[in-house]
């Protein structure tokens, strides 16, 4: 089905579109009480999640802990010193790596996903698609060029969550610039395990970055409904540096206890060494989930996850510890799996930045860390 055919919520419908993601939240949240307090982010708590071998990277984790298995989906290249994305299915059992490969990759061109494939995050519900009941969705971002431009983004279903993921053959968030960075990084939770309506967010990237959010419901993705998107505010966020700061880079969650969204984010300003363009540290914010889903309110930060914590140059492309549905794992000690990384100057006068030490992005390593509320 081509793209422009696809039916989407008017905004005369976006009242009614939010009413159903309360409505969906609700009866996640409907024994919950409100339960002040911010989280602790304990250093001891630091550990090793995966490790790619030398040549490799992975980052930007989804994952999901269903008992004592760990299902981390990660942006990872498939071949040695090729900076060419695949999503990877990373699993873990009782805290030991017993599995990892390549579960989505790039479509032949001259598809819009033809080059990288990369910031997965996979939910449960019912997706009714091709004739097939899937159970699981993954989001993911999406390009058809050997740059950072163009990205849109994408969603794939699977029966089981090893997969095989099939794909829809159309973005469900699109760019119409080709130029610029695009719209990526999402981040999805399902309003029911089972039904196919996702609460989704993404960041914008043209003249200025954003971050948006919306509700898509696939409960039959050929006769999909996309509602209008909302700007998620800003207000109480904080940058490395202590200055206000913006949103992008995500992975939120639902605390159900304490009806609230929770988000891990990049923060900023960018450092001026290698690698000048990720953030030195990310932040976990709150805020009230009904002021998240009108587009308004304050985020509460509640800890900077930074080198003094972690003891790493770089704490960067994390993800929060979930349930299938996208609520925290652990509401009471929520854990964030985030990627590090090296970092250097060059050590020449003329920033001939072929001579940093810090090869930044084959250092990207799986670690996390764990809080108390």
């Amino acid at each position: 089905m081509m793209l422009g055919r696809k039916r989407r919520w008017t905004m005369a419908g976006a009242g009614a579109a939010a009413a159903v993601v309360v409505a969906a939240l609700a009866v996640q949240t409907q024994a919950a009480a409100d339960v002040p307090g911010g989280i602790d982010w304990d250093p001891g708590t630091v550990e090793s999640v995966y490790a790619p071998a030398d040549g490799y990277y992975a980052y930007a984790p989804s994952v999901v802990r269903d008992g004592d298995t760990e299902w981390i989906w990660t942006c990872h290249n498939d071949e040695f010193r090729v900076i060419e994305d695949h999503i990877y299915l990373t699993k873990r059992v009782a805290g030991s790596v017993v599995s990892t490969a390549s579960v989505l990759q790039a479509s032949p061109a001259p598809a819009w996903d033809s080059f990288h494939t990369c910031d997965p995050s996979v939910v449960k519900g019912r997706f009714d698609y091709a004739g097939t009941r899937y159970r699981y969705a993954m989001f993911y971002l999406g390009n058809d060029v050997d740059a950072s431009a163009h990205n849109q983004i994408g969603v794939a279903f699977a029966v089981t969550p090893d997969g095989p993921w099939v794909k829809y053959p159309d973005p469900v968030i699109t760019t119409p610039d080709g130029t610029s960075w695009g719209v990526g990084q999402p981040t999805a939770v399902s309003l029911s395990a089972e039904s196919g309506r996702i609460l989704l967010g993404y960041t914008r990237g043209d003249t200025s970055t954003r971050a948006y959010v919306t509700t898509i419901d696939l409960s039959k993705p050929d006769r999909m409904r996309v509602a209008p998107e909302r700007q998620i505010s800003i207000a109480g966020l904080t940058g490395a540096d202590g200055d206000p700061d913006y949103l992008n880079g995500f992975d939120m969650a639902l605390d159900a206890a304490r009806k609230e969204i929770v988000v891990v984010r990049e923060q900023h300003p960018y450092p001026n060494d290698n690698p000048w363009w990720i953030g030195p540290s990310v932040q976990v914010d709150r805020m009230p989930l009904k002021d998240f889903l009108r587009g308004a309110g304050t985020w509460t930060p509640s800890g900077d996850i930074d080198e003094e914590l972690t003891g790493f140059d770089r704490v960067h492309n994390a993800g929060l510890v979930r349930t299938w549905t996208g609520t925290l794992a652990s509401p009471d000690a929520p854990e964030v799996v985030f990627t590090s990384s090296c970092s250097s100057l060059p050590t020449v006068d003329d920033q001939d930045w072929s001579q940093a030490t810090c090869d930044s992005l084959y250092s990207y390593d799986l670690w996390s860390i764990t809080g108390e509320r």
